[in-house]
């Protein structure tokens, strides 16, 4: 009796979870959708080939399902754009490939952001991930600088990095998917010399070991 509730328990979770996932998909292709950001719980559930009334089980609210797509977003965005300390060239290779991908669908949840309170909070954590994937990468370049140099550096990288910069290469200037690379490339460069003394001696340029390479 025990095994055949502990099956069922199993199943029903597994079933859940699967239910869930799909609507996070579904939540997620509705937003890109809707010209103003902003999809029903209607168009979500119609999505997804269910009813409202699950949507509203699984995540509560409609803020509630906002939520858990964008944290979901970032979840898979964190996977994809995993690469090995000082691998400089993957970084930059699958971070442009993930905004090729999902880029303008980020800058709609930013935008989003500035009138919702539950979607900034989400975005705000998203923000302290990229500059905490960027202290991981450029660990080679940020070790023994004095705080402030540390800091001017890490925030260097992170601004030739952001979402922002590729939108204003890619959409804003025209850039192509190549271009916009080569150029927040050529940024980074630059970045990786941020909080130097002024006048100072620049040391030779490092080559790291490629690691895990662009996607």
């Amino acid at each position: 009796m025990t095994a055949t509730r502990t099956y069922r328990q199993t199943r029903r979770a597994d079933a859940t979870g699967r239910t869930r996932a799909t609507i996070l998909a579904a939540a997620q292709a509705a937003f890109r959708a809707d010209p103003g950001g902003d999809p029903s719980l209607e168009a979500v559930a119609e999505r997804a080939g269910i009813s409202t009334r699950t949507v509203i089980r699984q995540f509560g609210s409609k803020d509630g399902l906002m939520t858990a797509a964008i944290e979901d977003g970032m979840a898979a965005s964190a996977t994809d754009r995993r690469v090995a300390p000082g691998d400089v060239e993957g970084a930059v290779r699958k971070l442009a490939d993930h905004y090729e991908a999902d880029g303008d669908e980020v800058m709609l949840w930013l935008a989003l952001a500035e009138r919702l309170p539950h979607v900034r909070r989400v975005t705000e954590r998203g923000t302290e991930m990229h500059v905490e994937w960027v202290e991981k990468v450029f660990a080679p370049d940020l070790d023994g600088l004095p705080r402030a140099a540390r800091r001017a550096r890490v925030g260097a990288l992170a601004t030739a990095l952001d979402v922002y910069t590729w939108h204003l290469l890619r959409r804003r200037e025209g850039l192509g998917r190549e271009a916009t690379w080569a150029a927040m490339r050529a940024l980074v460069e630059g970045a990786r010399r941020a909080g130097s003394r002024a006048g100072a001696a620049q040391p030779a340029e490092r080559t790291w070991q490629s690691g895990a390479g662009a996607a």
